[in-house]
């Protein structure tokens, strides 16, 4: 427990103290809320009851921060439950793109066996694209746009279309396609259940293709009712939603 305590605190707790000021989603400056009274008991080593007000907080007011995840998954690790600790630390990455998360959770994954945790620059590129989305589209369209003026400004000027320029427009306009139909990429999930059964289809009474544990990482590749599909071993195989932590792309 100190060694993963040293290793908390000189890896993730910078990046958690530096993103706390940056709340992820909107939580209220009361210094009497909840959040603030579950930092004091974290701070004061108190970590079961802190953990019990962080899962509270993140369950019914849906709020959190960097920081709280950092924590939350801190203390699950110390209890052992590696598969929610990576779960939250997935949520981390996916807002923050700290490749130190990754660090961690390829740490924790090889020590545990898992499967799920090989990153590429392209995952890298969809978790930095999903986090400036909205800015990179926009910056995007307005390019498209300019240029779009340049090329009618310049015909009318010299009675031709400028060829580069057509060129470019149209590679800019091919980029907005791609980024907005294929740019985020599929969710992925962790799987939270010591014996999660997949199965050939969904349903409770198709085959067994494979039972597997806790901690891995899937890509989620559609859904049907209470049955989410998945690859496994690159075979589609079922599994219930209610044995994943889903994390959005």
């Amino acid at each position: 427990m100190a060694r993963m305590q040293n290793l908390f605190y000189k890896i993730l707790i910078p990046t958690g103290l530096v993103c706390m000021a940056f709340p992820i989603l909107g939580q209220a400056g009361d210094p009497n809320s909840s959040l603030e009274l579950a930092d004091s008991l974290f701070a004061q080593e108190k970590y079961t009851e802190s953990l019990e007000l962080y899962e509270s907080i993140l369950k019914e007011e849906q709020l959190f921060s960097s920081g709280m995840l950092l924590k939350m998954a801190f203390i699950k690790e110390g209890l052992g439950d590696y598969s929610e600790a990576l779960y939250l630390l997935s949520i981390f990455y996916s807002k923050t793109s700290d490749k130190r998360a990754l660090r961690k959770m390829e740490e924790l994954a090889g020590k545990h066996h898992l499967n799920g945790y090989q990153y590429t620059d392209m995952e890298f590129f969809r978790t930095v694209y999903k986090r400036y989305r909205f800015h990179i589209i926009t910056s995007l369209v307005a390019f498209a746009l300019f240029v779009f003026t340049y090329i009618l400004y310049q015909k009318r000027r010299q009675q031709h279309r400028p060829l580069a320029a057509g060129i470019f427009f149209v590679f800019i306009l091919a980029a907005l396609f791609g980024l907005i139909n294929f740019g985020q990429g599929r969710d992925r999930a962790i799987v939270l259940s010591d014996q999660a059964y997949l199965r050939v289809g969904p349903s409770s009474g198709a085959n067994v293709a494979e039972i597997i544990g806790k901690g891995h990482k899937v890509e989620v590749v559609g859904k049907k009712d209470v049955w989410v599909k998945i690859y496994w071993n690159d075979r589609p195989v079922y599994i219930r939603e209610s044995h994943l932590g889903i994390i959005e792309s």
